[in-house]
């Protein structure tokens, strides 16, 4: 772009942008005004160019009308498809619909606090892939070990007390204890950063949970003002 292009860019067409822009292109989804104006600054500079570059005469005018008709039709300066679920065009098209993890889907009584769509789609289980690893951790450890380890594995897991292991595997009571402290000791050793990776919380799971007690810390005190509110008015009658 030339230097007499880029100035009727910010003199004359810029303007035109950011006083049409607010009232007649709607936000889709995450954005806001002003990255829509940004979007159609950058639209108008590569209209600019290529007619720049074909030779050819437009009017300022001219180029802010067709920028703004690229922002209502769902067109962006990086993204023109209308295959993608998260391009503006396919949501105009109602193809598709993009919804914030903080958007408000419920009402919990006990807590008095909204249900947010991030807390439903959480889960505070593992995920398969971690389960599926912990299992070939414990199957590789058990393989290279002593047998009896499985069926104290085996016993713990179904609740069974350490009498009743050492009788299936015909030992004394002291020592299966003892075996019971070398098998936590060879885990701890074969194990450690397994161990380390499961006792951490997840990083996408933080800040879920620190929503849900600083929600928890304000229902207990709303609790908290509405029983002295109570015990006051019951004092003053």
């Amino acid at each position: 772009m030339s230097p007499q292009a880029g100035f009727v860019l910010m003199r004359e067409i810029v303007p035109r942008l950011r006083s049409a822009i607010p009232t007649v292109v709607h936000p889709l989804s995450g954005e806001d005004r002003e990255e829509l104006i940004q979007d159609a600054i950058a639209t108008a500079a590569n209209m600019l160019d290529r007619v720049e570059r074909a030779g050819k005469r437009v009017t300022p005018g001219n180029i802010a009308y067709y920028a703004i008709l690229h922002m209502k039709s769902g067109r962006r300066s990086q993204c023109q498809s209308r295959a993608d679920a998260m391009a503006p065009g396919t949501q105009m098209d109602r193809k598709s619909s993009v919804l914030s993890l903080e958007e408000e889907v419920g009402y919990d009584p006990e807590i008095d606090e909204p249900i947010r769509l991030g807390e439903l789609l959480s889960c505070s289980r593992d995920d398969p892939a971690m389960t599926a690893g912990r299992n070939l951790d414990w199957e590789e450890f058990l393989r290279s070990h002593d047998y009896r380890y499985g069926v104290m594995v085996r016993g713990i897991a179904e609740g069974q007390t350490r009498m009743q292991m050492a009788r299936k595997c015909r030992m004394k009571y002291h020592r299966m204890t003892e075996l019971n402290i070398q098998m936590v000791s060879d885990l701890i050793d074969f194990m450690e950063d397994p161990i380390q990776d499961a006792m951490q919380v997840p990083s996408w799971r933080g800040n879920l949970l620190v929503e849900r007690e600083k929600a928890a810390c304000r229902a207990e005190r709303r609790r908290g003002w509405r029983n002295n509110n109570v015990q006051r008015r019951g004092a003053v009658s």
